[in-house]
């Protein structure tokens, strides 16, 4: 036996409903069983499996770990179901394969063997071929019958139901898929329009208006977002008209940090951006909305952005999104708050451009702070109505809110509450950053 060697496996699958379906199993089993019947010895640390990755990019969690791995010298032999598990790109398992023979590794196929003859490479880069053709084949032939579909008014292309609705595919609706209404869920849309198009309500007030109702979201929440309601009011299923191709594949977009409880690698390779209404396809569903009310609350959010941008005033947060409490790990967002919130924390101010410089360099440090600690400068007590895991920044040196601030010199000045967007109770009292 070859103890001695120090062997990795690495499996993949490409979305998250392969990985359900116990596909992983499948190829984590077969690879077991060829390095026992190698006589090999695995490590529980050296099997690196990446599940709803894609194999059109080279960021992935497991397979970085297997690569950093293999430049430091501490692998000998690696074990892959096949070629396109590596990578589904024929330049990129040409980079892989090429990157782990330079670090001494040897690299195991199950469907086939890797020699050293020229006719082997050749048959390798031929499968890595036509694996990269398969998979632009089989995306293409998928996008062309869903288009076909949604043209006759399938509904089966459309990704799911919104809320209002049921989907029903064609086993349980007899022969052909559609929308069936849900009563309370319909009448719940059809307020949330009247409260818009006619009471001329903010976003927010409809948020709180439910809660009060004691309206549910579709997963049973009793809060709802605002970015729910906000995407509800713009999506045409409800006037009648669904929409296909809302959106397009193009380049990842740079994100400014992972997010809360996600990799930091994104799973796809590729993001989704908004097409013109013009090349989206309209498919006929039920209509919960009538069009004029639909309209007139496009015309009604148009508007009250157009008056968020005309009354935002003060400072912009540049570490907004960026700061992320240690604790609860949500991103911090600024606010403005006033004399009178301010007695809720218990603030004050420092006297000095001194201070208000030294305190920006303590909030950027701040994730390690004692809890109930406050930064240099600044003095914090805690109220009774005090959310706990909150940062304070000095703010624009004009009145906020109506009300102002006083330092030693007299000039106004405001605050800035940078806080997480939800505050869990293990936070509290806790500064981070």
């Amino acid at each position: 036996m070859r103890e001695d060697l120090c062997t990795a496996l690495y499996a993949r699958v490409s979305s998250e409903q392969q990985a359900g379906d116990s596909t992983i199993a499948s190829q984590l089993a077969a690879l077991e069983a060829r390095v026992l019947a190698d006589g090999l010895v695995l490590v529980p640390d050296h099997r690196f499996v990446d599940d709803g990755y894609s194999g059109a990019t080279l960021v992935r969690p497991a397979l970085e770990r297997l690569r950093d791995l293999a430049a430091s010298g501490d692998l000998d032999c690696v074990y892959v179901h096949s070629p396109d598990r590596l990578a589904r790109r024929y330049a990129y398992q040409v980079l892989l394969v090429d990157e782990l023979r330079r670090a001494g590794v040897e690299i195991v196929f199950l469907n086939r063997q890797i020699g050293v003859s020229p006719e082997d490479d050749l048959l390798l880069q031929v499968q890595g071929m036509v694996a990269e053709y398969e998979r632009a084949k089989i995306l293409e032939r998928s996008r062309r019958g869903k288009r076909h579909a949604a043209r006759r008014g399938s509904v089966n292309v459309l990704a799911g139901a919104p809320y209002g609705y049921r989907y029903l595919g064609k086993h349980d609706s007899g022969g052909a898929a559609r929308y069936e209404v849900i009563a309370e869920q319909a009448r719940v849309v059809r307020q949330v329009f009247e409260w818009i198009g006619r009471d001329r309500v903010s976003i927010g007030e409809v948020c709180r208006r439910l809660r009060q109702h004691g309206c549910p979201t579709s997963s049973g929440k009793p809060t709802w977002d605002r970015s729910t309601v906000w995407a509800m009011l713009r999506n045409p299923a409800y006037k009648g008209e669904a929409a296909f191709g809302k959106t397009r594949v193009g380049p990842r977009p740079a994100r400014p940090r992972p997010v809360r409880g996600g990799s930091e690698q994104p799973r796809r390779a590729y993001g989704l951006y908004d097409t013109p209404a013009e090349d989206r396809i309209t498919v006929p569903v039920p209509r919960l909305v009538d069009p004029a009310l639909f309209d007139t609350v496009r015309e009604q959010l148009a508007e009250n952005r157009r008056r968020s941008r005309q009354s935002a005033r003060g400072a912009r947060y540049l570490l907004q999104g960026l700061l992320v409490c240690r604790l609860c790990g949500y991103a911090y967002y600024g606010k403005a708050i006033s004399l009178r919130a301010a007695k809720v924390s218990g603030v004050t101010t420092p006297t000095t451009g001194a201070a208000a410089a030294t305190l920006t360099a303590s909030v950027a440090n701040a994730c390690a702070r004692t809890p109930r600690s406050a930064p240099t400068g600044w003095t914090r007590r805690f109220g009774a109505r005090s959310s706990g895991c909150c940062t304070i920044l000095p703010g624009s040196p004009r009145s906020m809110n109506g009300a102002s601030m006083k330092r030693g010199g007299g000039e106004p000045t405001a605050l800035t509450l940078l806080r997480p967007k939800r505050s869990l109770p293990s936070c509290a009292g806790a500064w981070a950053g």
